[in-house]
């Protein structure tokens, strides 16, 4: 067996295996390309395009206000181009419990806005699948497989280039969905090699933790701290006096920096007289934000330290920059969704090209392939759509309204499961009612937006809020395409042709 003819085996296997997950992981990263926007979106008061006139001082005077318990750290952020509003996140001492609150631009003082789980749910389900370090490991682990599949499918493809330009969607299904897989895969070949690369190593130290642990004693923290080269003062148990101005310290931050913008402002130890504010600088046109920071005594004021990120850390941030695509504004953004979704096609075709090449042998285990198919390619769009509706219909009063919109995607996600495993004999009429399904609820939303908030279509466009405009743009064309793709499904099949020696279909 030649080099080829084992890395084909390996190709199968590997990318066939962690398939479905990795759908799941590509396709919650992808929409995570524009999670700011979609936390708009989803966020009804942030739609009129009002610049917050609050400050630093007026989020702090609110958690003194609201907070009575004795605190570990709280921080905050202030509004952004693509985040119009402040963010205040908390920790209680003794409980490493974190609360977290958004504020609405609108008023003079800051006001809770209702929860919603925005789009910093599929940023969460992109690198953890909301379960925590064993997520974390499952998804690294997936990566791993991504790159073993990509390196291998290189190998296997003696036609690369040709195969770049070849796709032949009347051909029969099996050397169809091999085109599209080909296509896809070569087009983003680079991008999602780069981005299975860098997936995996920005999490490296977490993966691979045993060095950290005996180097430092089992104090992984005091590890990360000095690769941060991060400020640390002990507390002194005793009462802390009038802190110093917030806003005074971020107006400083920036003299000190030469006009550059801040990003995150936190507190240590608020209650005592040893707290501490770090000011951290953010530049969001570089790859990878250089994370420097001024920490300063919380009463006086004084210069304590002055962080650089040192050269081995800044390459680091480079990469985690390169993965996660807060650079570049909205072009490369869209680059990164583009991109995105060719690895979601490429998994659907590698995986519909291992079902066309068993489907005369007459094994049984076929159908809940097919179902599970469904279930995951078509499900997953679909109870992301039904989580965009459940944030709509949910009243904004309604106790506890994040956990309600998770359960919302949840059930539904569930429901196409149950859907898909009842028609798993159906499996092109079933094809057909999805799409059906994505296209009333994608256009659907564009309408519901508009009768349940202020900022329609139509008002973001008018006053050239084409961030928020997207959404609803994106929605449009997703059900329009959704609508396009049943009509093809909605003919009858074309007879199949049995395949000879002339016309077999070949991998390679």
């Amino acid at each position: 067996m030649n080099l080829r003819q084992s890395m084909a085996g390996l190709h199968t296997w590997g990318g066939l295996l962690p398939s479905w997950l990795l759908y799941v992981i590509i396709f919650a990263g992808t929409v995570a390309c524009f999670d700011k926007e979609l936390n708009r979106w989803m966020r009804p008061a942030l739609h009129e395009g009002v610049v917050s006139t609050q400050g630093a001082d007026d989020v702090r005077d609110w958690l003194q206000r609201n907070v009575s318990e004795e605190l570990h750290a709280f921080w905050m952020h202030g509004p952004t181009a693509r985040e119009p509003y402040w963010r205040l996140g908390w920790e209680v001492d003794g409980t490493e419990t974190f609360h977290n609150v958004a504020f609405d631009p609108r008023g003079a003082r800051p006001e809770p806005m209702p929860e919603t789980l925005g789009g910093d749910f599929f940023f969460k389900l992109h690198y953890n699948l909301h379960a925590g370090d064993v997520g974390m490991y499952i998804v690294g682990l997936a990566g791993m497989f991504m790159l073993v599949a990509l390196v291998s499918g290189l190998i296997i493809h003696r036609r690369i280039f040709k195969d770049f330009f070849t796709l032949r969607p009347k051909a029969n299904g099996q050397r169809a969905w091999l085109d599209a897989h080909n296509l896809f895969g070569v087009v983003g070949f680079p991008f999602h090699l780069i981005l299975a690369y860098t997936g995996v190593a920005i999490f490296v130290a977490s993966y691979m933790p045993a060095a950290a642990q005996v180097s430092y004693s089992g104090n992984v923290m005091q590890y990360f701290g000095e690769v941060m080269g991060s400020y640390h003062r002990e507390e002194l148990h005793q009462p802390a006096a009038a802190p110093r101005s917030l806003d005074a310290l971020i107006a400083e931050s920036r003299r000190l920096w030469d006009g550059a913008e801040v990003g995150w402002v936190s507190v240590h130890h608020p209650d005592d007289a040893s707290a501490v504010v770090d000011v951290r600088r953010r530049d969001g046109s570089r790859i990878g934000t250089p994370q420097d920071t001024l920490t300063y005594d919380a009463t006086s004021g004084e210069l304590l330290n002055r962080q650089d990120a040192s050269t081995g850390y800044r390459a680091y941030l480079w990469l985690a920059g390169l993965h996660m695509a807060q650079f570049g504004g909205s072009l490369v953004r869209l680059l990164y969704l583009l991109m995105g979704l060719c690895g979601c096609a490429m998994l659907v075709g590698g995986l519909q090209v291992w079902l066309a090449k068993r489907e005369g042998r007459g094994d049984r285990s076929l159908v809940w392939v097919r179902a599970l198919n469904a279930s995951v390619f078509a499900g997953l769009p679909l109870a992301s759509l039904a989580l965009l509706w459940g944030n709509r219909l949910i009243p904004a009063t309604f106790s506890e309204r994040a956990i309600a919109e998770g359960w919302v995607f949840v059930g539904a996600w569930l429901l196409m499961a149950l859907w898909a495993v009842l028609e798993r004999r159906n499996a092109r009429r079933l094809l057909r009612h999805q799409l059906l399904l994505g296209a009333a609820l994608a256009l659907g939303l564009p309408l519901l937006n508009g009768l349940t908030a202020d900022g329609h279509l139509l008002a973001s466009m008018a006053r050239g809020d084409w961030a928020l405009a997207s959404v609803d743009l994106f929605l449009i064309a997703a059900g329009l395409i959704c609508l396009a793709c049943a009509r093809r499904f909605s003919a009858a099949p074309a007879r199949a042709v049995v395949p000879g020696r002339a016309n077999r279909v070949r991998e390679a």
